[in-house]
């Protein structure tokens, strides 16, 4: 899931939006599935062509760090993009995790009850038929790769369906999706890791424990935070469980809430009343800006009227610097201007400390996943040359990943939401119907990144692991035409002139 990732999308469905930018096209989050898509077929041709070599030895070159003849780093750029960069990754899953279950669609047990099931079985009927077809062989251990979905990819394809996808659809199919990843991620942390260094994880719940005070004193540093976090990285990475775990955790525990004092409350309103009597009182040595009624009508009026506004300050600037003010009249104008910056400066002071941190990292983090991190990482796993080197009977990996994600989600999801529906521990959400159940289901087959991650986790073979993506493409294509044929049939076009604004 990534990034980039489902939080406050916007689809407005009024005159204003026909006439939506390129601009406002790429602030949508599910634009971030657009580009892992391009990412995947560029990885692919590229593999597939006399460049494949070089590209495959571009991923093998090694990063190498030394402090006195003592190697402290030397890993391989494909494992520093797929341990380290995808921490941010994580890091980034983890804050939306925790913002829908305090303020989202997964708050109270009512609210997320319905998704939480339909993810439940979306995971363990997948692992199910996974098994089945590799049940006593050495692929066995890859049945989290079938168990995955990819939001990016999911809600990548309902923004090229635009307006014709109901919200509730969207909601349902984003919650459906948090829950699914804290589910992949549980797998991570307790079915691949191979050999746990004891002295490492104590020291590991030391750093927990003061991320958790951190949290409890409500301290607004996210400095402090991300220092403990890479000391509590690295002591995860040392003892054998999974590091992005440990992004994981660093999230649950970067605070989800502002909780202004009153004195900073108190600092704020006295900088605004400042504030406002200095605007008053400099309201009269204003010059008053021109009309520009030219400027959004006529493009070729707003840049003659730069070039006049232009050369207008450039002339008074000149006449300040032959004809200048006194030593008094400069005096009075920067003990203004050193007025103005000083109430400013207060102002953003106190506002940083009543902004919430955990919205804070999340709005840095999502364009760096979505239009970096996570696309990095698809164009250097996706890259499978297809060719003699392929062997499609490594065990059932290639039907059990397949069918698991392709039959074994819309299956899950649909059988485990309406038994909860059923036996009345779960409600289902206002106008999703049954049809609406299913299509999430199938579009939560596009298992691509998590499932890409795991494979490279779960396989020792390289012909494995390389299978297993071949078999995760395949799956999530399948899905995906799945899911777009089945919301084209039982979905009809918004027309322009209602008056519509979906948001999430």
């Amino acid at each position: 899931m990534t990034s980039q990732s489902h939080n406050h999308l916007h689809y407005v469905t009024d005159d204003r939006a026909s006439n939506s930018t390129l601009k406002n096209f790429i602030t949508h989050e599910s634009f971030g599935g657009v580009l892992l898509f391009f990412a995947v077929i560029c990885a692919m041709i590229i593999a597939n062509t006399n460049f494949g070599v070089v590209y495959n030895e571009v991923w093998s070159m090694y990063l190498d760090f030394s402090i006195g003849g003592y190697k402290l780093v030397h890993i391989s750029i494909l494992h520093f993009i797929n341990d380290v960069l995808m921490s941010f990754f994580f890091l980034m899953v983890g804050l939306e995790m925790k913002r829908e279950v305090l303020y989202g669609e997964l708050a109270g047990f009512k609210s997320v009850s319905f998704s939480v099931f339909g993810a439940i079985g979306g995971l363990i009927i997948p692992s199910i038929i996974y098994i089945y077809f590799n049940h006593s062989t050495p692929s066995a251990h890859g049945f989290g790769v079938a168990m995955s979905t990819d939001t990016a990819f999911a809600l990548g394809v309902l923004l090229l369906l635009g307006k014709r996808i109901p919200n509730v659809i969207k909601i349902f199919l984003v919650t459906l999706a948090v829950a699914d990843d804290l589910g992949a991620i549980s797998v991570i942390a307790i079915f691949y890791t191979e050999q746990i260094n004891w002295f490492f994880i104590y020291v590991s719940i030391i750093f927990l424990i003061i991320l958790i005070t951190f949290n409890y004193l409500d301290v607004k540093y996210l400095s402090l935070y991300f220092a403990v976090g890479i000391l509590l990285w690295l002591c995860l990475f040392f003892s054998g469980v999974h590091a992005t775990v440990g992004a994981v955790i660093l999230a649950f525990t970067i605070p989800g809430k502002s909780q202004i004092s009153r004195h900073s409350y108190l600092g704020l309103k006295v900088a605004y009343n400042k504030l406002y009597f200095q605007t008053k009182a400099d309201f009269t040595t204003f010059e008053p800006l021109e009309p520009r009624q030219y400027e959004e009508t006529n493009r070729l009026g707003a840049i003659l009227y730069g070039f006049k506004d232009f050369f207008k300050s450039s002339y008074r600037n000149i006449k300040n610097f032959i004809s200048p003010k006194s030593d008094a009249e400069r005096e009075i104008d920067m003990h203004k201007e050193h007025q103005r910056v000083e109430i400013l400066d207060t102002v953003v002071r106190y506002s940083r400390y009543a902004q919430n941190p955990l919205v804070r990292i999340e709005f840095i983090l999502q364009p760096l996943n979505a239009y970096f991190i996570v696309p990095l990482f698809a164009f250097a796993n996706a890259g499978v040359p297809i060719g003699g080197t392929l062997d499609f009977h490594i065990d059932g990996i290639f039907y059990g990943v397949v069918l698991g994600l392709v039959l074994g989600k819309p299956i899950g999801i649909f059988t485990f939401t309406i038994l909860s529906e059923k036996l009345k521990i779960a409600k289902r959400p206002n106008g999703l119907t049954n049809i609406h159940i299913l299509s999430a289901g199938f579009l939560a087959g596009i298992g691509f990144t998590m499932s890409m991650f795991v494979a490279n986790l779960a396989y020792k073979s390289n012909l494995a692991v390389d299978l297993a993506k071949i078999s995760i493409l395949t799956a999530s294509c399948i899905a995906a035409i799945l899911g777009v044929a089945s919301l084209l049939a039982t979905t009809k076009k918004v027309s322009d002139e209602s008056d519509v604004r979906e948001e999430f």
